[in-house]
């Protein structure tokens, strides 16, 4: 008695050929959605630590009773006034003595008590005073190294043009009571500039 043909199982080429076109489709509607949420990502990460390092240093200049300072800082220990912006990474650091009435720099016996590394996928600007340093004083107060009152803004910004113009920065906001808060600016175009304004 003869036996029936066995059925092959399998894919066709035609069957084959539609499923790896879905497959392609996915992927092109998916991988802009990925670089989406990287670039938020990116830039809410880089804003807390920001606001993070403002809490952080004023409510050490609190508890200790003296001076605080956040600077950028791309060796992580000196304060750096030559490069552009704040993603090169920051530290933070007791500041009692302040050898400089315009800049901050770490003098001799300062001691360091956090350091943020480089961050990438993101430009940070400060605008005016902002722009290398902020500062507590013992009372918790943002100050200028002369000791006059400082306040501004510091943007965190994607380039990425996976983000629109309304939600692409965070700017932390530091006003002269000390308090630093972040808030959403809209219209910043993927050239990230410095935030104009400088009130909370």
């Amino acid at each position: 008695m003869p036996t029936p043909p066995t059925r092959r199982r399998g894919l066709t080429l035609i069957e084959l050929m539609v499923t790896l076109a879905l497959l392609a489709l996915l992927a092109t509607l998916a991988v802009p959605s990925f670089q989406r949420q990287i670039a938020a990502a990116n830039v809410s990460n880089a804003a807390n630590e920001l606001l993070l390092a403002a809490s952080r240093a004023r409510t050490e200049a609190i508890r200790l009773g003296s001076r605080v300072t956040v600077c950028k800082s791309s060796d992580g220990a000196q304060c750096d006034t030559t490069t552009t912006g704040w993603e090169t990474g920051w530290i933070t650091f007791i500041d009692p003595v302040r050898t400089s009435s315009t800049s901050a720099t770490v003098d001799s016996g300062e001691t360091i008590t956090f350091k943020v590394s480089p961050l990438s996928g993101v430009k940070i600007l400060g605008n005016g005073d902002l722009a290398n340093y902020f500062s507590y004083a013992a009372d918790g107060r943002s100050k200028l190294m002369n000791g006059g009152f400082l306040a501004g803004r510091i943007r965190v910004c994607s380039p990425s043009g996976a983000l629109n113009d309304d939600n692409r920065a965070r700017d932390l906001c530091i006003s002269n009571s000390g308090r630093a808060v972040l808030v959403t600016p809209t219209g910043v175009g993927p050239a990230c500039p410095a935030p104009s304004s400088s009130g909370c």
